[in-house]
């Protein structure tokens, strides 16, 4: 695709999101598609220029808009846990709300087209991640990997033990002012970002909570292992040096697959283009 056509596909692309989904659900979205979708254009074209650093930028104007727009000026909280109170509501209901609308497009239907492109350019945790001053990528030792699994029980089970045992979420986490929205709000994000800092500068590596912690990248990992956008040999034969490997935020073995001509199936694979960047040959694409 021409530098143009990455630049105005995603501004297009945002556009139409928001006025389908923002004006016939509500009109609030219309104030974050158009965001995101020029957000990723402009990382993609930035990223033409300096590899990294659009996608850095991407995160950081997103992150902006969920955190600011939707988490302190509208008490909106897009994590996991709230997600499941708002499930909890839609089945007692029967309203569809904005929270649920989100997390169906990001994390659930969504990947089935960009894999966990998400997590790559547009996740609002991964965004102070991705600036740690953190030049190592160590490996995670896979044993880490799997607490992942418990941490997304007690996010999955938490909410639903509250509301079952009488949390009066339709009106008083749900209806104005939400005032226990935004102190979950607060609270789930500062310990998400306490959690990522720290696993970070132990294992050196910038992506650590998302391959220990994240309980989001489980939901994300069946879609995502069928989606439709996947890096794949670009025709050049690699080398086999490795470079790609070892710049992979969530280790994913590039090279295995480059070299034997394969797409990158790997559901770990966040589209962040790491790999592509640092190829010597353009093996990648």
């Amino acid at each position: 695709m021409t530098k143009k056509g990455r630049l105005i596909i995603p501004i297009l692309i945002g556009t139409v999101l928001s006025l389908s989904l923002g004006l016939t659900i509500w009109t609030g979205f219309f104030f974050v598609f158009i965001p995101i979708g020029l957000s990723i254009s402009l990382g993609n074209f930035i990223n033409d220029f300096r590899p990294g650093l659009g996608r850095k930028i991407s995160l950081t104007i997103i992150a902006f808009v969920f955190l600011v727009f939707l988490g302190v000026y509208q008490h909106e909280n897009l994590q996991i846990e709230e997600t499941v109170i708002y499930i909890a509501y839609f089945i007692n209901s029967g309203i569809f709300t904005r929270v649920l609308i989100h997390y169906a497009i990001a994390k659930v239907l969504g990947p089935l087209i960009f894999g966990r492109g998400f997590c790559g350019w547009a996740c609002y945790t991964a965004a102070l991640f991705e600036w740690l001053p953190i030049n190592e990528n160590k490996q995670i030792p896979k044993k880490f990997t799997y607490l992942r699994f418990p941490f997304l029980l007690i996010s999955l089970l938490g909410p639903f033990f509250l509301v079952a045992t009488g949390y009066d979420y339709m009106t008083r986490h749900i209806n104005q002012p939400k005032t226990d929205q935004f102190i979950w709000f607060l609270a789930g994000n500062i310990l998400y970002y306490l959690a990522g800092v720290t696993l970070a500068l132990i294992f050196r590596k910038k992506r650590a909570f998302c391959k220990i912690l994240c309980p989001v990248s489980l939901v994300m990992k069946l879609p995502a292992r069928i989606s439709l956008v996947k890096l794949r040999p670009s025709g050049i034969k690699c080398i086999g040096c490795e470079k790609c490997n070892k710049a992979c935020p969530m280790d994913v073995d590039v090279k295995s697959y480059i070299i034997n001509g394969k797409r990158v199936l790997s559901s770990e694979c966040i589209l962040c283009l790491e790999c592509r960047k640092v190829c010597p040959v353009k093996a990648i694409k």
